[in-house]
């Protein structure tokens, strides 16, 4: 009897062909979050880890994984399968469970006891050994869980739910606009829950903005490294200043707000092409603020060919805010900070802006302004998580 963690995923199920290649990078994955050794086991991954004495809870943010439990590993034999089972339902009683039943699924039609054979004999000497056990088939407090393989047999009673999703690095890469708001953390994590690698740009605006902005920054970095799967995390942090100072003094107050987000969207889109990342993920939620009704959305994202990807668009903010506080971000991003995008934008920037309209504007100054974006971009420095 050996101590072992049973890993599950769902849609990695679903691949056909491809399938083995998603397993490959969920293990891999694993391995480079914890150090521990990882085993393929006929559509479930196997973690040698002695579970009573390490924090098996991290699975819990590795995309990929859709449930795991503590197991007991025996061999294909009903009285070694008897004895964990009756190890792990005294576990149970010390938490005050009283209600169980037995759950048997057998993959080895060599076993000489079928799966009802097998519930009812572990299920009896069960209730042999604890008194103040009884059967429950409807609403039980805990269920025996009981795989039956080849050679092997898994025992365990708790299923603890993962994150779900894809493994990162199996949906290719893509570059995340990363503020030091509420929303865009938020994004880069739906982006990596569907196996999206990010690498995240961030704009400041020195000596406007100061130390205390890139450290929240660094720190929103740490929070979504944690569900990375233990891959590089890279930040690029771009100074915005020339783009910021020449717009203020060359461009209509009115369309301040959606000429630098149309700068900061092909600085990204340059570094798109730098690192061959395939898209743009954002944290804009459609009316949420003037940068982001549909009109400003359309006009910002024609400044490139990249597609843009906006994976809140339909949340409402406590949706954001709840999911802020799930993952962790939260807390960091209600620091207070001086806010890039709002330096120079006046008190009622263009909500409707027209495309021919931004694109005459952009036209007048355009040598000035890719000077402007070409040295912004010249001074980015990259910091890896």
């Amino acid at each position: 009897m050996e101590k072992v963690v049973l890993v599950k995923y769902s849609e990695i199920g679903l691949k056909g062909k491809n399938r083995r290649e998603f397993e490959d990078i969920l293990i891999s994955n694993i391995k480079r979050s914890t150090g521990w050794l990882v085993l393929w086991r006929w559509g479930r991954i196997l973690i040698n880890v002695d579970w009573e004495n390490e924090d098996i809870s991290k699975l819990s943010k590795i995309f990929g994984v859709q449930n795991y439990s503590a197991a007991y590993m025996t061999r294909a034999d009903l009285s070694e399968i008897e004895e964990a089972s009756l190890v792990m339902s005294s576990m149970e009683v010390e938490k005050g469970m009283k209600t169980f039943k037995v759950h048997a699924k057998r993959a080895q039609t060599d076993f000489p006891y079928g799966t009802y054979d097998v519930n009812k004999l572990i299920g009896a000497e069960i209730l042999r050994s604890f008194p103040t056990l009884s059967v429950d088939v409807h609403d039980p407090d805990f269920v025996l869980n009981i795989e039956i393989k080849e050679n092997e047999a898994y025992v365990y009673s708790r299923k603890i739910k993962g994150p779900g999703g894809l493994p990162v690095g199996t949906g290719g890469k893509a570059i995340l606009l990363l503020s030091g708001g509420i929303d865009s953390p938020v994004s880069g994590w739906y982006a990596m829950k569907r196996g999206v690698s990010i690498t995240a740009l961030s704009f400041t605006s020195p000596p406007y903005t100061g130390k205390e902005s890139e450290d929240k920054l660094i720190d929103l970095m740490k929070k979504l490294k944690e569900y990375s799967g233990g891959r590089d995390l890279p930040l690029y942090l771009c100074p915005l200043t020339p783009v910021l100072e020449f717009l203020k003094d060359s461009a209509p107050k009115k369309l301040l707000l959606v000429l630098q987000r149309r700068s900061m969207m092909r600085i990204a889109e340059k570094l798109a092409k730098k690192v061959k990342a395939s898209a743009v993920y954002t944290g804009e939620c459609v009316g949420q603020v003037a940068s982001q009704t549909l009109e400003n959305i359309s006009v910002i994202e024609s400044a490139v060919s990249l597609p843009v990807i906006r994976p809140l668009a339909g949340f409402d903010k406590i949706e954001i805010v709840d999911k802020a506080r799930e993952i962790g971000t939260y807390e960091i991003s209600i620091r207070p900070q001086v806010d890039v995008c709002s330096l120079f934008v006046p008190k009622r920037p263009a909500t409707k802006a027209n495309l021919e309209t931004v694109v005459d504007v952009e036209r007048e100054f355009s040598d000035k302004l890719l000077k402007a974006e070409e040295e912004s971009y010249a001074m980015i420095k990259k910091v890896v998580f």
